[in-house]
C-alpha cells in the first residue's frame, strides 16, 4: 500500500496511482491463447497446464469422494469449528441481502418489477499455491448457496503431490461445494 499525503493547495496528478497497473497487451495475449487452447483441447490441455505452471502430472481433475474423507481425516477439530463459525457468520449476513421478485401494476397499467432468479451453475476460483486460503472458499461459494445456486463447482491449482490442500477441501465440503 501507498501512503499519499496531500496538503491545501498541493497539486497532485492522479494518474500516478495507476502506473504500476496499466494493461499488459503480451499478457492478455497469453492469457487469450490458454482460454483459446483449453476450448479446444479441454482436460489435455489443462494437464499440460498443470504440468508446465505447477509442476504437476494429474491423473484426475475432480476430487475423489475418498480424497475428501482422506482431507477430512487431515484438518485439526480447532479448524473445523472455526471454519463453521465462519461459514454460519457468512451464511447469516448473506441471507440479509437476498431479495425478493417483486411486481406491481403502475396506474397506467405498466407492469413493472423484478425477478430474482439464481443461476444454475456456478464456478468459483480459489488460489492456491504457497499459501491456501481456506476463507476464500466460504466468501464465494456460501453467497451462491444462499442465493439458490443449484451446482458450485471450485477450481484450485493442486499440491505438488498432485492433491488439492486438505483445509481448501474441507472449508468446500462445510460451504456446500459440489
Amino acid at each position: 500500500m501507498r501512503r499519499i499525503d496531500l496538503n491545501p493547495g498541493d497539486v497532485f496528478d492522479a494518474s500516478q496511482l495507476y502506473r504500476d497497473s496499466a494493461f499488459d497487451a503480451e499478457a492478455m495475449k497469453v492469457a487469450v491463447d490458454i482460454v483459446d487452447n483449453v476450448r479446444s483441447r479441454g482436460d489435455d490441455a489443462l494437464r499440460e497446464y498443470a504440468a508446465k505452471f505447477d509442476g504437476v502430472e494429474l491423473t484426475a481433475l475432480e476430487v475423489s469422494d475418498e480424497e475428501m474423507e482422506e482431507a477430512l481425516g487431515l484438518v485439526d477439530e480447532a479448524f473445523m469449528r472455526s471454519i463453521e463459525y465462519a461459514a454460519d457468520n457468512i451464511t447469516d449476513f448473506h441471507r440479509r441481502q437476498l431479495q425478493q421478485s417483486w411486481f406491481s401494476t403502475r396506474k397506467d397499467g405498466a407492469i413493472t418489477g423484478q425477478k430474482v432468479t439464481p443461476l444454475d451453475r456456478v464456478g468459483i476460483y480459489v488460489p492456491g499455491g504457497r499459501a491456501q486460503y481456506p476463507s476464500t472458499v466460504l466468501m464465494n461459494a456460501i453467497p451462491a448457496s444462499v442465493a439458490g445456486v443449484g451446482e458450485i463447482i471450485m477450481c484450485t491449482p493442486p499440491q505438488k503431490d498432485g492433491k488439492v490442500n486438505p483445509y481448501t477441501l474441507a472449508a468446500a465440503n462445510v460451504a456446500g461445494v459440489d
